[in-house]
């Protein structure tokens, strides 16, 4: 097992993982030259040139690699322009002399120019937010110079036909999955929300104005169709195995902006590959302190704007900031015990009405907390009135 590990730039998280297979860290400045990633900028904290400098300093003092994060999905076309590029090649020199030693990137002509003009200086890497889920895919991308490639992480996680195509059939390139992730499967607004991040995460007015509105619309529909977390492409930490036996090593952890404590519990639930507790504790992106109980964290009722409404879910749902609410459901992870073997052994037909399996395991391993779960549909409801 490798696990590549989001990182929150705290050196005792450092410190705190030496003992796990961690073999890099990824990160990246909260505005930089090229800018756009894939959380918006009023998520991760400010992170500025010379903690980004101190930071890399102690991750390879701790011999494990650095891995910044070039993966917005969309540059506007900055980088066909001759002096972007100056600035750009600029800007790698500046990582590669502070130690980065690896790059994450979704764009192939920022791939292409990388290994012209930095062919041994950097491990290149495939960001998620590049949607490969063919062996197809996989090959251009293993052409282009890459080394690994991480894949759609709303479509083929379960496909392990497919997966195992790409491991055999790749040369030198690695496949790497994303185990903490609760986007629905085969999620319609992919293309349209890794743009929108992107955008959220440059340094202009418009990253002052994002609302996550993809996000929101993923956590209603998973609201309205409980089986829907279920469907989502997360992986367990027992589960590990499973993708270690047709040939995969690596694995990513998630979240830049979360705590050390909550870190450090997401990779020992993963090197340990064991976890009992709530499963949404491990793949949501968000809400992973609860501040106060329900009881000191009482119902807004006088919504009057958009701007109320989107705020409130914030703070049910600790997106940005602390959660003040109870947790909305409960996954049961040690009741998932075997449900991964459905997929293993091929019988997933993408015919979800007619098999209703993940319903049916939905009904058995997740509990209600009534009050939250009907506020929340309440104020998704609501959101959706009022958006345009």
């Amino acid at each position: 097992m490798k696990i590549s590990l989001a990182t929150n730039f705290d050196d005792a998280l450092i410190d705190a993982i030496k003992e796990y297979p961690i073999y890099e860290v990824y990160g990246k400045m909260t505005n930089d030259f090229i800018s756009g990633g894939g959380r918006p900028s009023s998520t991760v904290g400010t992170i500025s040139y010379e903690m980004l400098t101190r930071h890399v300093k102690k991750v390879r003092e701790a011999d494990i690699k650095f891995n910044y994060l070039l993966n917005g999905s969309c540059t506007s076309n900055v980088e066909q322009d001759t002096t972007w590029q100056n600035h750009f090649k600029e800007f790698l020199n500046d990582l590669k002399n502070i130690g980065v030693n690896a790059l994450t990137i979704s764009n192939p002509f920022l791939v292409q120019y990388v290994k012209k003009y930095f062919p041994d200086d950097f491990m290149i890497r495939i960001s998620t937010f590049a949607c490969i889920d063919s062996l197809e895919k996989a090959q251009y991308w293993e052409n282009f110079g890459a080394d690994i490639l991480c894949v759609d992480f709303t479509k083929i996680n379960r496909d392990f036909k497919t997966l195992k195509n790409m491991v055999d059939g790749l040369k030198k390139s690695r496949i790497e999955i994303l185990v903490t992730n609760s986007c629905l499967k085969n999620c319609p607004m992919i293309y349209t929300h890794t743009n929108s991040l992107s955008h959220a995460s440059q340094r202009t007015d418009r990253e002052k104005l994002y609302e996550d509105w993809g996000l929101l619309y993923c956590q209603k529909q998973e609201l309205l169709h409980i089986e829907q977390y279920i469907k989502s492409p997360w992986v367990r930490p027992e589960d590990i195995k499973y993708y270690e036996n047709i040939g995969i090593e690596h694995f990513k952890i998630t979240e830049r902006g979360f705590p050390t404590k909550e870190l450090v519990k997401r990779v020992r639930a993963y090197s340990e590959r064991k976890y009992d507790g709530n499963l949404l504790d491990l793949i949501q992106g968000h809400g992973v302190e609860e501040k106060q109980s329900l009881e000191k964290a009482p119902i807004r009722k006088k919504l009057i704007n958009r701007t109320d409404i989107y705020e409130e879910i914030k703070r049910v749902r600790g997106l940005g900031q602390k959660r003040e609410f109870e947790r909305h459901i409960y996954i049961d992870n040690n009741k998932l015990e075997g449900f991964l073997e459905h997929f293993v052994q091929g019988k997933c037909n993408g015919k979800c009405e007619e098999c209703q399996y993940c319903l049916n395991i939905a009904n058995k391993v997740i509990s209600k907390n009534d009050s939250v779960y009907s506020y929340l549909l309440e104020l998704y409801e609501k959101f959706d009135e009022i958006k345009f």
